[in-house]
């Protein structure tokens, strides 16, 4: 199967959205800002918990059990009716949530994760003020919180799924998995000044950059206009000048010299001063970064 056939789908199909993420990390309000956005269906374990079994249920993992097995079943009728589902979960594990990336993508080709980041200390707040004072939550005290916090496992490069990243630096994607949807071919011209994209550029659905619109992506190592495609985040190009950063992506395992970044990215990113990132934002060096300049005057 070519690289086309294998990232490139024609038929728009419904998306299942997993929300991942720890108690108070703020998973239900993404969650129904997408459901809102989307007219997708939002489906929350938790909610449903709550309403039929109350605030301290016992028995809880057979209880749970029922629960998910039921959210599994209507939430595959959706994607049979044409639309997309969001699981307002946690998928707190790796292997839960490799367990439920491989349940949706027997009933779907489009899965994302949704991650959100948090201070710990700040969920903890969050947490205990809505357990005290919001009669529909399910009930956790600062000893159940602490408990439960012991089985979280953050995102990590464990989890090679496409992902879109909250409440953190645009770095992080460094080394994730994202899927980008084109809106620029390559081949495809600027309609506003006129340029052919020698590359595939697109952007990174339900993501957020500076600018306020979705986060913006160049497609590498391809030689076929795509309409979206799957693969590993390898770069960042971070304009110094202009609040409106460009991942660089590839497909997974391809590796990409900075010369060869800067040189396929050129027709565009030469009219802003940039930096180019190799290294998600904690990591990274002085020697990562390579500082280009940018002409006085462009069309862009």
């Amino acid at each position: 199967m070519s690289l086309t056939e294998n990232n490139f789908s024609q038929t728009k199909q419904p998306t299942i959205h997993l929300m991942c993420g720890f108690i108070g990390f703020g998973k239900t309000t993404i969650a129904k800002q997408l459901a809102d956005k989307l007219s997708a269906v939002r489906f929350s374990h938790d909610d449903i918990m709550l309403e039929r079994y109350g605030r301290q249920p016992d028995n809880f993992q057979e209880k749970y059990k029922s629960v998910d097995d039921f959210i599994k079943a209507e939430a595959a009728q959706c994607i049979q009716r044409g639309q997309d589902v969001i699981m307002d979960y946690g998928f707190w594990s790796h292997d839960k949530r490799a367990l439920y990336y491989n349940w949706a993508k027997t009933l779907t080709d489009n899965v994302v994760f949704h991650v959100l980041y948090c201070d710990m200390d700040l969920a903890k707040k969050r947490t205990l003020q809505r357990s005290g004072t919001d009669a529909k939550a399910l009930m956790i005290d600062e000893n159940a919180f602490d408990a439960l916090s012991s089985q979280f496992e953050p995102w990590s490069d464990k989890d090679q799924y496409p992902v879109v990243l909250y409440n953190t630096p645009v770095f992080q994607y460094i080394g994730k998995t994202v899927t980008v949807k084109m809106d620029r071919p390559l081949g495809s011209k600027h309609p506003k000044h006129g340029f052919t994209y020698p590359v595939n550029y697109g952007f990174i659905p339900y993501s957020l950059s500076g600018d306020g619109e979705e986060l913006d992506a160049y497609v590498l190592g391809t030689n076929d206009p795509l309409q979206q495609f799957t693969g590993k985040c390898i770069a960042v190009i971070h304009r110094t000048n202009d609040d409106d950063d460009k991942l660089i992506v590839v497909p997974d395992g391809t590796d990409i010299s900075d010369d060869d970044i800067e040189e396929q990215t050129a027709f565009q990113e030469k009219w802003f001063k940039h930096i180019l990132v190799k290294h998600s934002e904690e990591h990274r060096t002085h020697s990562d970064l390579v500082f280009v300049e940018a002409p006085t005057q462009g069309p862009l």
